[in-house]
């Protein structure tokens, strides 16, 4: 969790700069070399966007540090939890299309029920899921989700740090359906199901992040649509905003400059993800950027691939001013966006809701001492310098 990251939006009185001069991307660059060559990070990428277009974008250090292959704004990686903001997206667009209504009960489009045990009577909507009130909590059992090529052949020290710490035991995880995942941790009949994977809240009163939330939502979308759902996310976003460099991991990469990812200075082996949907998306910051900017065109006020109903409604507190969420958007009194992070990816996409201006960091490390300090070093460097 990057709590301290997360008091640092919330709280920082920094203003965005707004200049009519020409945007300094020498004094940034500058900025943001001197903390690559001093920092933990091996390899990272930022762009700045406004609701028109990237202002500035430029990669850092390496995305491959063995061949010394450098990080630039081409390379793509996956970028962990920011994708849940393309369900958010996928849900108003689906609404859009008449396909299901936000408030629409979540067992209508489910082969199992889930409900609450401590609230049976309690329905859970979609817009639960997408405001992370669901009631749902992540168990232990949500590392199973980590499929990891060739685990048992990996360097001892490698399988050692990812059992710690990511995926505990990693070489027993099987490749089964997204919904079987899901099935087997809130259904009465699941394999794995307990009631302490339920809150002690009904739906609509607690919030609690939560993966598998958009991993529902997401098999929702294709139960609503007859679409699966990176087809989905392909057809109303990748290829409407002319994504050509995103994917997901488990598809053919669109590029061949390709960042490895690292964790406390071990290399990481190639990993899927059971749940997909909730972190597995692989994007550069050229391609986010496009997208990040149309997100702040839209919550401006203007129709694109969502019309602007959705974009207000996407991008405005659900429930109540305590839950800071949208529809899969984080939404704070200044700030919209989402953070990730994952075994060697660490990812922030913000906008400043007044000024209408943004900033990315894509990082191919984590689990590193000092990650968070440097990776706020680079978010204040971004804040400093963004305009219009």
């Amino acid at each position: 969790m990057k709590l301290l990251i997360w008091t640092f939006l919330l709280f920082t009185n920094i203003t965005i700069a707004q200049s009519n001069e020409k945007f300094p991307s020498e004094s940034i660059t500058k900025k943001l070399t001197e903390l690559s060559d001093k920092n933990s990070i091996v390899g990272f990428s930022v762009a700045i966007v406004n609701r028109d277009s990237i202002l500035y974008a430029k990669g850092f250090g390496y995305s491959d540090k063995e061949k010394k292959t450098l990080y630039t704004k081409n390379t793509v990686q996956p970028i962990a939890s920011i994708s849940k903001t393309l369900a958010g997206v996928a849900l108003m667009k689906a609404q859009e299309m008449g396909k299901l209504n936000l408030d629409d009960d979540i067992n209508e489009y489910l082969p199992f029920k889930i409900i609450n045990p401590y609230f049976p009577n309690s329905k859970i909507t979609i817009r639960n899921l997408a405001t992370h009130s669901s009631g749902l909590q992540d168990s232990r059992n949500y590392s199973k989700t980590m499929i990891v090529k060739d685990f048992c052949s990996l360097p001892k020290k490698t399988r050692k740090f990812l059992s710690n710490n990511w995926c505990r035991k990693c070489e027993d995880n099987k490749d089964i359906p997204m919904i079987d995942f899901i099935k087997n941790i809130y259904s009465l009949q699941g394999d794995w199901y307990k009631k302490k994977h339920f809150l002690k809240n009904p739906s609509g009163t607690a919030y609690k992040y939560t993966n598998n939330n958009t991993t529902i939502a997401a098999y929702i979308i294709e139960q609503a649509t007859g679409e699966k759902y990176n087809d989905f996310i392909k057809n109303n976003i990748i290829n409407p905003l002319q994504m050509t460099n995103s994917n997901w991991v488990f598809e053919e990469s669109p590029s061949d400059n390709v960042s490895s990812l690292y964790a406390n200075d071990i290399s990481l082996p190639e990993m899927q993800d059971i749940t997909y949907p909730d972190g597995s998306f692989v994007t550069n910051v050229v391609d986010f950027g496009n997208y990040l900017s149309s997100m702040i065109n839209g919550y401006s006020g203007n129709n694109n691939i969502l019309n602007s109903d959705s974009y207000e409604e996407m991008m405005t507190q659900q429930i109540d001013g305590e839950f800071e969420s949208g529809i899969f958007w984080e939404v704070y009194s200044k700030w919209i966006g989402h953070s990730g992070e994952h075994a060697g990816t660490s990812t922030y996409a913000y906008f400043d809701k007044e000024n209408l201006v943004g900033y990315i960091l894509f990082g191919n490390t984590t689990d590193t001492k000092n990650l968070q300090e440097e990776e706020l070093e680079i978010i204040r460097v971004l804040k400093k310098y963004s305009t219009e």
